[in-house]
């Protein structure tokens, strides 16, 4: 639970405030906004990490699945559209490829209703309080056509989460089921007396242990089979990227969310890059690089 690196950019130097409100390069803009705390993202395809788990928590035979994807899938409504086609396809060959055919499909299997217990469930659009500061609240919404289910369940229509909060989630399928609540403040000291030590406090139950374990192993497939164990050198990662669409003409963000099982080093970490493009090419060498700074960090102590 406690918090070995948590960055936000725009930034400035405190000792040396630029002109920010005369600015017109738009180098500033949102400068004072702590967007690990305080904003929220679609998330894209690391949501597909929760409709993976409702899938899981709601079917006994899900690993059974097999979906077909044509590139494309027509609903009532609209048009589910994917990347690349992918063909007949197990369920975690379509977490690997990152499917939003398949993941559309799982949606509407488990249906408007359960989807939306099941993100209450999972904790996801919670904020989450800590040390005085609460994060801001996601959205979820699974009511409308089936085009918007599908794609709320391949993480865009009208999804939002919040960095820090989705973290807890994260790390409830490397514990277990049950997350670890984040902290800040490792301790408070008056004089040579420790007034308060922080200790790690768990999440109620948010999944099932059974399901928390085949969802690690299949983000585990996918590190070892689609990104590459060469960008955590010395660590197990678990991981899902994401490239979630924001609509107009920006670039999607990019986006990364996933922990490593070593327990030594019992990290779960996200990574949110607005306007970034594709999640894994933009995404992976920074956690790798802030995974080798947080293994120094816990290697010090």
């Amino acid at each position: 639970g406690e918090i070995l690196c948590a960055v936000t950019t725009p930034t400035y130097d405190p000792d040396q405030v630029p002109d920010i409100e005369g600015d017109e390069t738009g180098a500033y803009e949102g400068v004072y906004l702590n967007r690990f705390i305080q904003s929220t993202y679609i998330p894209g395809s690391i949501f597909k990490i929760v409709t993976l788990a409702a899938a899981l928590e709601e079917f006994p035979d899900a690993q059974e699945m097999t979906f077909q994807c044509n590139s494309s899938l027509e609903l009532d409504g609209g048009t589910i559209t994917c990347e690349s086609w992918h063909g007949e396809q197990s369920l975690e060959d379509a977490f690997e490829n990152s499917c939003n055919c398949a993941f559309a499909q799982l949606a509407l299997e488990i249906g408007p209703e359960k989807m939306a217990q099941y993100v209450e469930a999972f904790g996801i659009t919670e904020p989450v309080t800590f040390d005085g500061i609460e994060t801001a609240k996601g959205n979820y919404v699974s009511e409308g056509q089936q085009v918007d289910l599908g794609w709320s369940g391949v993480g865009q229509y009208e999804d939002l989460v919040n960095p820090c909060a989705f973290l807890p989630f994260v790390g409830a399928i490397a514990n277990g089921g049950r997350g670890a609540e984040p902290y800040l403040v490792e301790q408070v000291s008056i004089g040579k007396n420790k007034t308060y030590t922080a200790r790690t406090h768990l999440t109620q139950t948010l999944l099932s242990r059974d399901t928390a374990k085949t969802v690690a192993g299949f983000m585990r497939n996918n590190v070892q089979n689609k990104y590459g164990d060469d960008y955590f050198p010395g660590l197990t990662v678990c991981a899902k990227t994401g490239t979630a669409e924001v609509g107009g003409e920006k670039k999607p963000n990019a986006m990364l969310a996933g922990f490593a099982t070593d327990s030594a080093y019992p990290l779960a970490f996200i990574v949110c890059v607005e306007d970034g493009g594709y999640g894994a090419q933009v995404c992976l060498p920074i956690a790798s690089a802030v995974l080798e700074a947080s293994i120094s960090a816990l290697e010090s102590k």
